[in-house]
């Protein structure tokens, strides 16, 4: 029984050794793609074609596969920047990572540094220690990705200058179905220059957001980003309070190819030299073509490779480029809507804008375009209401009777109002037709 018993221990002992001896070279020769492959296929397409990355070192063992990557970003009309990013990478399945022991494919802590001289030039004349940078990649049994963020704080301080920044941490978790969860959190970040009144503070972030496929721009997703508050000291002193962004990407009900799009800032508290109080602007651009979106990277790519080519003025191209934009948007259908809610010279103020373009699907050249065909293509709703007393206390307060008398705006109960709609060519104001070539 005791030699059986010791067979046993002896057979598990060799079964472990050669699960997490032998299994980190059979893993190693597929780590460049469960790690590096894998992570550059995170970029979507129409953003990857301003990048170009190029493997710059290569080197793998039996446990640790290191490797470094050269990525340029060329925008259009500057100069390019250039990152290296070293990957040093662990075999699974077996992972030591700096928070613990991981089970995985692949643990990889990746540093990025600036390889632009004038960028590294200007870094070293920095009088503060920039914080340390790490990402830190972990490629599941799964095929998933969880990328790490971790950026260390500064605290320093001299005669000419006040640095505090509390660090900033993130989250990336791509799914294998391409599903993704993004959080990032930054702590407060105070910047004085010595004893002068010029002085900023962030108050921290927060930022929440998920996609259904992270390397497709189109693919639903929505996104939170909470602000405690900013300050300024100067040259224009503010504070602002209470800030918050939304914003959710989705299919449109009205067809396969639509896209709706929600967003919405709110600010609860302003306080400044202007008479802007607080804000809450949410706007929604319905049936927006698949087509127009990917025909805007199809043209920025396409112009990116001209620019490139020629080396010269893009003033031309920039110029082709929105015509062939305009044209595309003009050809589409969308839905506009805004609404606007703030509280400025200590009064109420809603402004609620509608607007319907049908399209002008025939037009194939922007200098064709007909204002008559276009004007019935639109529909226009607005719905203004403004606080009288404090319109009043404005610099508009002098238009205010002229307008009354006019017909353009209405007084009542306090309130300044204006409704207008825009319908088969015809505007009608407050109730009333009024004639559009008085525009024109």
């Amino acid at each position: 029984m005791r030699t059986r018993s010791l067979q046993l221990a002896i057979g598990v002992l060799l079964l472990l050794i050669a699960i997490f001896g032998i299994t980190p070279r059979v893993v190693g020769s597929g780590i460049k793609d469960a790690t590096v492959t894998e992570l550059i296929e995170l970029i979507p397409p129409e953003t990857r074609s301003q990048l170009d990355i190029e493997e710059i070192r290569f080197s793998s063992g039996w446990f640790r596969t290191s490797t470094s990557l050269e990525v340029k970003y060329r925008p259009i009309g500057v100069e390019e920047l250039a990152l290296r990013l070293d990957f040093d990478i662990q075999h699974g399945p077996l992972l030591i990572a700096r928070d613990g022991i991981r089970l995985g494919l692949a643990y990889a802590e990746i540093r990025p540094t600036f390889n632009n001289p004038a960028i590294s030039e200007a870094l070293t004349e920095n009088p503060f220690e920039l914080p340390d940078i790490l990402f830190e990649l972990t490629a599941g049994f799964d095929q998933s990705l969880t990328v790490g963020l971790d950026v260390s704080g500064v605290d320093y301080s001299d005669s000419s200058a006040e640095v505090v920044f509390e660090g900033l941490t993130g989250l990336l978790v791509a799914n294998s179905d391409q599903s993704a969860e993004i959080e990032l959190s930054m702590g407060r970040l105070q910047a004085q220059q010595g004893n002068s009144q010029f002085g900023f503070t962030l108050d921290g972030l927060q930022l929440e957001s998920t996609t259904e496929q992270i390397n497709d721009l189109l693919a639903p997703g929505s996104a939170h980003l909470a602000i405690p508050a900013i300050q300024s000291l100067g040259p224009f002193p503010f504070n602002i309070s209470a800030i918050s962004a939304d914003s959710r990407l989705q299919l449109s009900s009205m067809g396969a190819e639509l896209l709706d799009i929600y967003q919405r800032l709110r600010i609860d508290s302003i306080e400044s030299e202007f008479p802007l109080a607080s804000l809450d602007w949410t706007s929604e651009v319905n049936e927006i073509s698949t087509e127009l979106i990917r025909s805007y990277y199809q043209l920025l790519a396409d112009l990116q490779q001209q620019v490139n080519a020629s080396q010269g003025t893009v003033k031309t191209q920039v110029t082709e480029l929105g015509q062939q934009l305009a044209v595309i948007a003009i050809q589409n259908s969308l839905v506009f809507n805004n609404l606007i809610q703030a509280n400025a010279y200590d009064g109420e103020h809603s402004v609620d804008l509608r607007i319907d373009w049908r399209g002008l699907p025939q037009l194939d050249d922007f200098a064709q375009l007909d204002i008559n065909e276009a004007i019935a293509a639109l529909t226009i709703d607005l719905e203004l209401s403004l606080d009288l007393a404090a319109i009043l206390r404005s610099p508009a307060a002098d238009i205010i009777d002229p307008y009354v008398q006019q017909g353009y705006i209405v007084i009542d109960n306090g309130r300044i109002l204006l409704s207008a709609a825009l319908r088969d060519g015809e505007l009608v104001l407050n109730g009333e037709a009024v004639p559009l070539d008085q525009f024109f």
